[in-house]
């Protein structure tokens, strides 16, 4: 994420998705943000017209008392007080939305967290992968990047044929398709008889083709491949670590329930704290993130709309990882 900072003011840049996700956690109750918006401004045309209104762009500073991260729209609504700007305007109600491409202007509560939040960030990257997934059914070219997969193109491929007999029609086909993405990586799963024969063919004709030990293909295949230790995306760290929790449960070394949670972080036993950003945005949140800050664990926040964090939210919206049994 881009951003400017002088005397405590901050200037967000929002780039993309990921952007909003992270500004509407890094954004809390008593911030303030200075924007312009439309408001109706009362009129008196002359003495005999009625009074009439009219929306104006005016610039105000809102207190945020909400901060609410729209999936569907893709964007971050803020509802706040109006503290700073025109005097008839102090105290009234402002709601102000937030999308891709925006630039928000922000005075936080405490700048120095504020600043250290975001200095964290700056290690993410604006990147995508292309993850070309086979089968004996069909060959998919994916995008895969922080908020979705998205499919590029799909061949239907008769059963086993093109393995089989080495259709050079198809072989054509699916060359030319793959042509405009000549100098990108493509990762490749699917079952090993078949990654490995497209693997092999591609490689030859100077394809940048990594064969990975994936056998799954389309999104359960790139489900596994962001579980691995492959991809350098943030989805895959989060992939990693819900997988981890849910291995460990039966072994007891995490957990999930409010009472017991808190218990662990007493006791500074919790490795990992994992919530999702609905439980983050919730007042109590400030409770287990604080004692997790006296026992050194590390928090780490999920998408709530993603596979991951729904999992998490199945078990209460919060849920952890142990650094050894706690006794019975």
């Amino acid at each position: 994420m881009r951003y400017s900072e002088s005397d405590g003011i901050f200037r967000l840049e929002v780039r993309t998705e990921e952007d909003l996700w992270y500004i509407s956690l890094l954004i809390k109750n008593g911030d303030l943000i200075m924007a312009d918006v439309m408001r109706r401004v009362e009129r008196n045309a002359d003495s005999i017209r009625n009074k009439k209104t009219e929306r104006e762009k005016v610039s105000v500073t809102i207190k945020v008392e909400d901060v609410q991260f729209e999936e569907i729209s893709a964007r971050i609504h803020f509802i706040g007080v109006i503290v700073g700007g025109a005097e008839d305007l102090l105290g009234e109600h402002q709601s102000l939305n937030v999308e891709e491409g925006d630039f928000i202007t922000v005075i936080p509560s405490d700048p120095t967290l504020f600043k250290k939040d975001l200095k964290e960030t700056e290690q993410l990257k604006e990147e995508s992968v292309l993850v070309l997934s086979t089968s004996d059914e069909s060959i998919s070219l994916y995008n895969v990047d922080e908020s979705r997969n998205s499919i590029e193109w799909k061949i239907e491929t008769p059963h086993g044929k093109m393995y089989k007999s080495q259709d050079d029609k198809y072989l054509d086909k699916l060359i030319s398709y793959l042509n405009p993405f000549s100098k990108n990586e493509i990762y490749i799963i699917g079952p090993s008889l078949f990654r490995d024969s497209i693997s092999k063919t591609l490689s030859k004709l100077g394809f940048k083709i990594i064969n990975t030990q994936v056998s799954g293909s389309d999104d359960e295949g790139i489900r596994e491949l962001l579980q691995g230790d492959v991809l350098n995306l943030r989805r895959s760290a989060e992939s990693k670590l819900v997988s981890e929790f849910l291995k460990r449960i039966q072994g007891e070394t995490s957990l999930y329930g409010i009472k017991r949670i808190g218990e662990a972080l007493e006791m500074k036993a919790v490795e990992v704290l994992i919530m999702t950003d609905k439980f983050f945005r919730e007042k109590n949140s400030s409770f287990f993130l604080e004692k997790c800050k006296e026992g050194s664990c590390k928090p780490f926040i999920v998408h709530s709309s993603w596979e991951t964090g729904k999992i998490i939210a199945s078990y209460g919206g919060i849920t952890c990882l142990l650094r050894y049994k706690l006794p019975s």
